[in-house]
């Protein structure tokens, strides 16, 4: 009987859990109005729903953090990274969406935090390169890593060209594993946003949405896959902005993994 279990529990297969880490910066404590963004916390909001229904995976509020203006300081999102994200195992699958400002300074890139000081990046603010060591951490520890950037939406920030950012969300790419890292727009270009996208969404984020909904699955076999998804935003954001923003994609995830079953119940989107 001893043998008869033992020979059981080697045969199935081990849980595989999905967690979320998901934050939308639309206003700043100290940023001038006139630079708040309009839609990052209902990109999150969003997708975050879409995560929790089952066709996003069924994702429970235990294993979901969702940071949203006010509450996505420095501090709350270096905690997410070091603690909620050291849940997953190598079976689970792990959402990171970051929709926001970037910005750099002579000193290097940033996202900024709803406490960021733009006169004080390097003090206030979450460096790129902390961000890349906290993500190579999680894709050392997860089985899969979904990384979503949204964060060359403004113009100017402390006197440096927010679309500077895109080279440093870039290097995310070299991290070994098995991640699938979108961006929203090139290097040089600006992620736009606006009503006309959903209503009140990123174009990007929006996207995104709508490929894991469904119609990024161009087989029809009813499974949105990574390499699905990857082709869907890369021709459906510059069909949305006309030709204005080109996502980029990196990383090696395996093209065939699932990230959506289109039989079960999913989100109403516009």
């Amino acid at each position: 009987m001893k043998l008869l279990l033992l020979a059981l529990l080697c045969v199935i297969p081990l849980q595989a859990d999905t967690y979320a880490l998901i934050v939308g910066i639309s206003e700043y404590g100290k940023l001038p109005h006139d630079l708040w963004l309009q839609y990052p916390d209902s990109d999150a909001n969003t997708l975050a729903k879409f995560l929790a229904s089952p066709r996003g995976g069924s994702v429970p509020a235990s294993k979901m953090r969702v940071l949203t203006n006010a509450q996505a300081t420095t501090g709350a999102l270096r905690e997410a990274f070091q603690t909620f994200l050291r849940q997953p195992g190598k079976n689970d699958t792990v959402y990171i969406l970051i929709a926001g400002h970037g910005t750099v300074d002579a000193h290097g890139a940033y996202i900024l935090t709803y406490d960021a000081d733009p006169d004080s990046l390097g003090s206030t603010a979450m460096p790129m390169a902390e961000i890349r060591t906290l993500v190579d951490n999680e894709v050392k520890i997860a089985g899969h890593v979904v990384f979503l950037a949204d964060v060359c939406r403004a113009a100017t920030i402390a006197g440096q060209q927010s679309t500077a950012i895109g080279a440093a969300v870039a290097q995310l790419g070299e991290t070994p594993g098995e991640m699938l890292g979108l961006m929203a727009a090139r290097p040089k270009e600006l992620s736009m946003e606006g009503p006309e996208f959903g209503g009140g969404h990123g174009a990007f984020t929006y996207t995104v949405l709508q490929g894991l909904m469904g119609e990024a699955d161009t087989d029809h076999d009813g499974f949105v896959t990574a390499g699905e998804l990857i082709d869907y935003v890369s021709t459906g954001v510059p069909k949305l902005t006309r030709n204005k923003q080109h996502p980029r994609d990196f990383g090696n995830m395996d093209n065939g993994l699932r990230l959506a079953e289109i039989a079960k119940p999913g989100i109403a989107l516009p």
